[in-house]
């Protein structure tokens, strides 16, 4: 009886062991940041961008503030985001993908805000949810996909960090 249940509760250990480990390669093997939506559309990418770029002005002064982009933004959104920043004076440090996965990120340059950013789906259909990370602050904004055109769902939601 007793080596049945020894016998039961290894099983059930080790099955576990498992199921976590196919959990952790899945997350791993997830983008942390960028843009997640599975099929972009470029016109609501730029409408996007543009809502973004207006609210980091609001926040962050053109000419005096420096952001050091943390990730690659190979995508629609991304490109469009730095564009517009530095069409309005802001310098902006790209992500060197040549930096071996094994080496951890260099911290921002003196003075660089860092910036992420994550535009994903929500909840629902047809809305997107866009998290600007600059510096120790968070900007979240949700926004409805109609007729080729995205429109703000939301205010936007600031968050501080905790120090």
């Amino acid at each position: 009886m007793h080596a049945l249940m020894l016998g039961r509760l290894i099983f059930t250990h080790l099955l576990l062991a498992c199921l976590a480990g196919c959990a952790a390669n899945r997350m791993a093997d997830a983008p942390a940041y960028g843009n997640l939506l599975a099929a972009p559309v470029p016109a609501q990418e730029n409408g996007i961008a543009a809502d973004a770029a207006a609210r980091l002005i609001a926040s962050y002064p053109p000419a005096r503030t420096r952001f050091a982009l943390r990730h690659a933004a190979q995508d629609g959104f991304g490109r469009e985001l730095l564009e517009r920043l530095r069409s309005q004076g802001y310098a902006i440090g790209e992500f060197s993908s040549q930096t071996p996965p094994a080496v951890p990120p260099l911290p921002p340059a003196a003075g660089a805000t860092a910036l992420r950013y994550v535009l994903d789906m929500a909840a629902e259909p047809d809305l997107v949810r866009l998290t600007l990370y600059a510096g120790s602050e968070s900007l979240t904004r949700a926004y409805l996909l109609q007729g080729g055109a995205a429109r703000p769902a939301s205010a936007w939601v600031r968050r501080e960090a905790a120090p």
